[in-house]
Formats: structure tokens, C-alpha cells, sequence
């Protein structure tokens, strides 16, 4: 929306630039038109897709497969705590950003214009029912205003004050006939309506003032043509102090653009070869549409330095905190706030989720490589990916069919058949979960009841025998193979006793029906963290 409105506010301020090329010739209708037009053109320019005049000059990263497989790592298995009670979680504070703050400043603008125009027009309404019909000239209403001085137009009738010397009346008429036959009060209205919206911009305020002397003195012209141009002055002098503008009309008496207008009423008529002036506006229509057709890169450039400038904010933010929550709590401890627990973020609602996540991915990645176990984690493209995505790019990855199935195109040729959990389209059945309508009531169940195997078979005893003392984690990565056994089980844990307790307990998972990949069986890779508390 800024761009839009800083677009239109520029190319308004452009287009009046250059009209002061022509401003000071007496072609009133051309320049008119020229303000109206240009008034639209600044609306519509920056609305016109001109993308395909631009060269594109990117490339397109395909989602890694490694990538795929190490985000699946982390949140394919709900999180088993063999002594968890499940916390309250902890309520999301939103708080104003900037873009907030200007939005609701913008309305709050709009919202003052609006009625300000509103109420200004309720005047000239109650003004003009007071007013007596006279009659009709030339099918435009003139009406009287009893004890007044005033004279206007207001939309397609004339109101003319009961004062003013009848010397005077008939210049007074024919300049406000003009007002009602050129229908004036739709380009004031019109460009009440630009200002109220485009309130920010001097641009619009300027191109109203240029509109309404345009609009006398193209009146003047008219009313002037049958009579001595300096008697006709005489009358907007003599009459011209003392009165009251309105606002939303046309009045005969402006004082504000009075010298202009005495000004142009002595000028010569411009010769036709001025007209050729107005071609002027070419080179500038080439200027804009180049720009605009060239600003979707720039902005695009922008937009994504913004997005890595908030994200890397915002993952030093969260793992300053998660740090803190570590040390205070332990990473699987039942005290540590909900908000870092991996199992939270199944389902990435938000920004903060997003971030958050990522945040305690990385973290545990790195704490794995500390244990230097076979497993590496943080040796990959893909986790470089994983410290560098943006929550903009995961949601185009997330919302792109194309994007989602390459990327389970190539997890099946470089794993040989391996897919993700997070990823294949039917996972697979676990004892007791036949018959569920969808993948994701499947998973959710498959999920649940390997926690409660591991809970109801994990040796939680050994542990203390072992001497181990507070929290203590097993990571445990397997394989569901296309016939539904569980293979390549590897642990890993802070002693090799409960790395073998790990193996044990998920080698001894019953058999289940296999995961399938556009209805050939696959094989499914799972993982799943283990946590315990060992009372001191």
C-alpha cells in the first residue's frame, strides 16, 4: 500500500511540474483536461503490471531435499517426556509496529478530511434551501440569497445575493453560468475526493488550487468576451472585499487567486503554436512507465533486505531468551515456558512461531554436533539454510504446489525411496490407527502411540543407576520401511547404556502398514527426542 501511495503522490507532483510549463496560457479547457487526466494517469500508472519489459535477472532456488529432511528431524515426532505434565501455555502478547502505527495514523487523516468535507457541504446545503428559484437560464436554476453579497455555483444551479448592484449582477451571471454549463463542481468534487484520500501529499492540495483557477478564469474568459476587459476587472475589484468564500463551490469573489486572475484577464491569447507544449507530457509518460516497470526488482531487493534484517533481529532476540530458559530450566524440563518447546510448533500459525522454532532448531542442531556424535548437523547446506530462511520465504515454500512437489521428487531420488514424515503423502499405520479419514489424523495418531510405547518400555530406572542426575535426552532417528519394519535405529545420549535403552525400546515397535508415495510404498524416515527427569 505505501509504495502505491508514494508512486501516485510522485508522479502527481511530476505531472504538476511540468504543467507550470503551461500554466500562464489562456488554453483554460486544455489545461483542464490536462489536470483531470493527469490526475488519473498518477492513479493508474502505478497499478500497470510493465514486468515484462524489465529483465529478469534472478534465479530460482529449488528447495533442498537435506533441507527437507532436517527440518522432518525436529518435528516429525511429538517429544516424549517420560515424567511431563503438560504446562499452561503462555498467553501471546502483540504489540504496535511501525506499520501499524502509520496505518492507523493514515485512517485517522482520511477520518479528519471526511468530515470536514462533510461538514462543510452540510453549510452550502443550508445555505442554498434558504435560497428563492428566480428562474431558469438556459436550463441552469438561479436562485436568490436574501441579505448577501455572496455569489457561487453549487453543482448545476447559480446563487446570487440580493446586494449585489444590478450593474454588476449580469457579469456576476455569466460568469457563473459558465461554472454550471462546464459542470466545474465535478472536477472540485473529484479532486476533494484525491485530497481526502491522498491527505499526506502536497501534490494533491496544490492540484486542487490549480483546478479551481483554472476553472475562474476559464469562466472569466467566457464572461468577459462580450465585454470591456477592464470593466470587467473594475467588477471584481469593487465587489470582491467584504464577501465570504465558501468552501466546495465556485464563488465569483475568491481573493486568493484574484491578482492571478485580474492578471490573466489583461494577457493576450496565447497563439496556437503553444499548444505543441503539451507534448511535453510524452517523454515524461515514457519516464514513468520505465519506472514502473523497472521498480518491482528494486522493491522486491528491498523488501527481501527488510525481511533478512527482521529475521536475523528476531532470531538473536529469541535465542537470547531460549538461552536464558535453558540455563534457568534445562531444555526438556517440565518448568521451561511452552513457548520453547519444539512440540509447540507442529503447526506454524505466526511469525513469532516461525522464528521460534527456527531459533531451537538451531540451537539443538548445534548442541548435537557438540556431543560429536555421527550424526552431523550443522556441516550442511541445509542447516545453513535453516540459520538464513525468512518466515517470507517459508511461506512461499509452503504455498507453492510446484515448490512441494519437487521437493518430494528429489527426497525420493536422493534417498533412494526415503521420504520424510512431514512430507509423504500416506504415512504409515500404527496398530491401532486403521481406518482414519485423513494423512494428518494418521499422523497425529502414529505420533501418539509411539509415546506411549516408548513411556510404557523406556528403562527410566537405569538412568539413576548410572549415576546420570537431572534432565537427561535421548535422540532417537529411525526408518519404516516399505514393509512396514522399523530399521536403521540410531541413538544418540549422554551415555552408551541409555543410547542401546533407546535402540531397544524403538526396535521393539510393532510392525506397521507402510507409508506411501503416489501409491507405491515407501520408506519413512521418523525421529523423536526422549526426555526424563532423574530426582536427585
Amino acid at each position: 500500500m505505501w509504495w502505491y501511495i508514494l508512486d501516485v503522490i510522485l508522479f502527481q507532483s511530476c505531472f504538476l511540474g511540468l504543467y507550470l510549463v503551461f500554466k500562464r496560457e489562456t488554453f483554460y479547457v486544455q489545461n483542464r483536461a490536462y489536470l483531470l487526466i493527469t490526475a488519473v494517469l498518477s492513479l493508474v500508472i502505478p497499478l500497470l503490471d510493465l514486468s515484462f519489459l524489465a529483465f529478469d535477472l534472478g534465479t530460482e532456488e529449488a528447495n533442498s531435499p537435506a533441507f527437507s529432511q532436517l527440518q522432518s528431524y525436529f518435528i516429525v515426532g511429538d517429544e516424549v517426556n517420560l515424567t511431563a505434565s503438560e504446562g499452561t501455555p503462555e498467553p501471546q502478547i502483540h504489540f504496535w509496529n511501525f506499520d501499524k502505527m502509520m496505518k492507523l495514523t493514515y485512517a485517522i487523516g482520511c477520518t479528519v478530511f471526511a468530515i470536514t468535507f462533510s461538514i462543510g457541504y452540510f453549510k452550502i446545503k443550508q445555505l442554498t434551501r434558504k435560497a428563492k428559484l428566480v428562474k431558469y437560464i438556459n436550463r441552469v436554476a438561479f436562485y436568490q440569497l436574501e441579505a448577501s453579497e455572496n455569489a457561487f455555483t453549487f453543482w448545476d444551479a447559480i446563487y446570487i445575493g440580493d446586494q449585489i448592484p444590478e450593474k454588476q449582477k449580469q457579469k456576476v451571471i455569466a460568469h457563473e453560468l459558465e461554472h454550471a454549463r462546464s459542470k466545474h463542481a465535478i472536477d472540485l468534487f473529484f479532486s476533494e475526493f484525491l485530497r481526502m484520500l491522498f491527505w499526506i501529499s502536497p501534490a494533491h492540495h496544490w492540484l486542487k488550487r490549480e483546478l479551481v483557477l483554472v476553472h475562474e478564469l476559464q469562466a472569466d474568459a467566457v464572461a468577459a468576451k462580450d465585454l470591456d476587459k477592464h470593466d470587467y476587472a473594475q467588477s471584481l475589484l469593487n465587489q470582491a472585499f467584504g464577501t465570504k468564500n465558501l468552501e466546495f463551490s465556485h464563488s465569483f469573489f475568491n481573493h486568493s487567486q484574484l491578482k492571478q486572475r485580474l492578471m490573466m484577464l489583461q494577457k493576450k491569447n496565447s497563439h496556437p503554436q503553444h499548444l505543441l507544449k503539451y507534448l511535453l507530457i510524452l517523454p515524461l509518460l515514457g519516464l514513468m512507465l520505465t519506472y514502473t516497470a523497472c521498480k518491482e526488482d528494486a522493491q522486491e531487493e528491498i523488501q527481501e533486505l527488510t525481511e533478512q534484517a527482521e529475521a536475523e533481529k528476531l532470531r538473536t532476540q529469541y535465542m537470547s531468551e531460549l538461552k536464558e530458559a535453558v540455563a534457568k530450566y534445562g531444555l526438556f524440563s517440565d518448568e521451561i515456558p511452552k513457548k520453547f518447546r519444539l512440540g509447540t510448533y507442529r503447526q506454524i500459525n505466526s511469525k513469532e512461531d516461525f522464528y521460534r522454532r527456527n531459533s531451537i532448531m538451531i540451537y539443538m542442531a548445534e548442541k548435537m554436533d557438540e556431543e560429536k556424535n555421527e550424526l552431523s548437523m550443522t556441516d550442511s547446506d541445509a542447516f545453513q539454510k535453516l540459520k538464513t530462511q525468512t518466515y517470507e520465504e517459508f511461506l512461499k515454500d509452503k504455498n507453492s504446489p510446484r515448490t512441494e512437489i519437487t521437493e518430494v521428487e528429489e527426497v525420493e531420488e536422493v534417498e533412494i525411496g526415503d521420504v520424510p514424515f512431514s512430507v509423504v503423502e500416506e504415512v504409515p499405520e500404527f496398530p491401532g490407527c486403521e481406518g482414519l479419514a485423513s494423512n494428518d489424523e494418521l499422523k497425529e495418531c502414529m505420533s501418539r502411540k509411539i509415546s506411549q510405547f516408548v513411556n510404557e518400555n523406556f528403562d527410566i530406572g537405569m538412568a539413576k543407576d548410572l549415576g546420570l542426575k537431572g534432565v537427561n535426552r535421548v535422540y532417537v532417528q529411525f526408518k519404516i520401511d516399505k514393509t512396514g519394519e522399523v530399521t536403521d535405529v540410531r541413538a544418540r545420549a549422554p551415555h552408551p547404556d541409555l543410547q542401546e535403552e533407546g535402540e531397544r525400546v524403538i526396535n521393539a515397535l510393532p510392525q506397521m502398514q507402510p507409508g506411501k508415495q503416489r501409491g507405491e510404498n515407501v520408506g519413512v524416515l521418523y525421529s523423536l527426542p526422549i526426555t526424563f527427569q532423574v530426582s536427585e
